[in-house]
């Protein structure tokens, strides 16, 4: 060391300055140099897949998905580009995003192979674990990749997800439908401007408060702020927005944080307000039960009761679990009412219909029950369809067990992501006759129901979506808003 420093101070400073620079270069040498052998090796790894081309060695097909947005052509570019490199190379491929690779499946057999139980949840569910660092989704059951830990967590969760219980609820629901429509009405008048996403979001996130917590989580965040916070006028849906994004810009850019790290920070603090707003609310219920308090019967009571000490996840599990809900419910129950709003209105036939059944099943009823619901089966038809046509669950990854396995006669080594993509599929003509037409008729009983391993908007096999209850809101939102 002191040998070092006598050298050091003995030399002038271009010396210094200059061997700093030589080794700079060769730290940057060394890391260009791995960082190619680690991509050479998985594109070798790959090299027996088809594979569309790229225009970049070093980040793959990353490249041309990060100029999606920049694609004005139907409402989910990136389906449009899986088609398009579907006809180039086939069913099944392989793209490369940076030293990641994905298999993109868009056939029907090797879907149903890929649902199977031995195939687990892919690391890709790392973004929603924790988002720059902070705990997001953890461990929920979006996340967590073992089938024999998620198989205890969702049964305990399935009993308060049932239709008998979900029944009791429909006073939540129409609570929620009349506070949406509450705002929404005044606004009706032909003239004003109604950013009607953020209202569709701000009413999402209130039916999933109202029926898991009771609580109006958008309104509480608002007004109890002891601090004024970014964002606070839009409310919880503010935060579930800025979490979407930072999940984002996290899987497409991975040097995001080092890039931009102050607003890497910000969407740490999203993440830790997102969960310190349901641990309060788990907390303090768990608390009043424990002092024999009448407690709301919603979702959480639900659960809470049904545990027993065994079964019983802790706090940061359950916030896992209900930040999931939250999450995966918001963006895709306003998206799909948007999206149906919008192809209504586009298709004056379809909504003529649909004003129809709605006015000969509800008439001036502002109650509705769930007999209602059941006879609304146009109603159920345009969801469907609206859900197929832009790709709205965009489909599911799994990966490959140990041993690998054999997919339209491409071996698939284990511990590969594998995408089976729904949303792309729901456009290509070999599944749907004339795939960019909106035909809610396709969904008439009548007619043959679209293959499970094609259309799956709730996902597919044993890691389905549990909250397919959303559906029994959007017909009950979207009747209501119609009349």
């Amino acid at each position: 060391r002191d040998y070092i420093l006598a050298a050091i101070m003995s030399a002038n400073v271009n010396q210094v300055a200059l061997y700093l620079l030589l080794a700079l270069l060769l730290l940057a040498a060394l890391g260009i140099s791995f960082y190619a052998l680690l991509v050479a090796y998985v594109r070798w790894k790959y090299a027996h897949l088809p594979s569309p081309k790229t225009t970049s060695f070093f980040i793959g097909h990353a490249y041309e998905l990060q100029q999606l947005k920049r694609r004005g052509n139907g409402e989910n570019p990136r389906d449009e580009l899986y088609i398009e490199w579907a006809f180039e190379v086939g069913n099944v491929y392989v793209i490369f995003i940076y030293w990641r690779s994905v298999v993109v499946v868009l056939n029907t057999a090797d879907v149903e192979t890929v649902s199977l139980s031995s195939f687990h949840k892919s690391t890709a569910t790392n973004f929603f674990a924790h988002l720059f660092g902070a705990r997001l989704l953890g461990n929920g059951l979006f996340t967590i990749r073992s089938y024999e830990v998620w198989k205890p967590r969702r049964k305990l969760y399935e009993s308060a997800f049932n239709v008998s219980h979900l029944k009791g609820l429909i006073p939540n629901f129409s609570k929620s439908v009349d506070l949406f429509l509450s705002k929404l009405v005044p606004l009706a008048d032909g003239k004003t401007k109604v950013p009607l996403k953020r209202y569709m979001c701000d009413s999402a996130v209130d039916v999933i408060s109202e029926v898991m917590f009771s609580s109006d989580f958008n309104t509480e965040w608002r007004d109890k702020a002891s601090t004024p916070r970014p964002g606070s006028e839009q409310g919880l849906n503010y935060l579930m927005g800025e979490a979407f994004r930072g999940i984002e810009m996290s899987r497409i850019y991975p040097f995001f944080k080092f890039l931009h790290p102050f607003e890497a920070q910000h969407f740490r603090e999203v993440a830790r307000t997102l969960r310190t707003i349901a641990s309060n609310c788990i907390q303090a219920r768990i608390k009043a039960l424990k002092k024999n308090e009448s407690v709301p019967l919603d979702i959480l009571s639900h659960i809470l009761r049904a545990a027993t000490s065994h079964e019983m996840p802790d706090i940061e599990s359950m916030v896992d679990d209900f930040i999931t809900f939250y999450l995966g419910g918001v963006e895709t129950t306003a998206n799909t009412l948007l999206f149906t709003v919008i192809q209504v209105h586009q298709h004056p036939d379809v909504l003529e219909r649909l004003l129809s059944e709605v006015e000969e099943v509800l008439g001036k009823k502002d109650a509705i029950t769930a007999e209602d619901l059941d006879k609304l089966k146009y109603t159920e038809q345009v969801i469907e369809e609206t859900m197929r046509m832009p790709g709205i669950i965009g489909g599911v990854m799994r990966e490959c067990p140990v041993g690998g396995v054999t997919l339209s006669g491409h071996h698939i080594p284990g511990g590969t992501i594998i995408h089976s993509c729904t949303g792309a599929m729901c456009k290509m003509s070999q599944y749907f006759e004339e795939p960019y037409t909106f035909n809610p008729s396709r969904f008439d009983p009548a007619n043959k129901r679209p293959s499970p391993n094609v259309y799956f908007p709730f996902g597919i096999g044993h890691r389905s979506c549990i909250a397919k209850w959303r559906q029994s809101w959007f017909y009950r939102g979207l009747s209501r808003t119609l009349r």
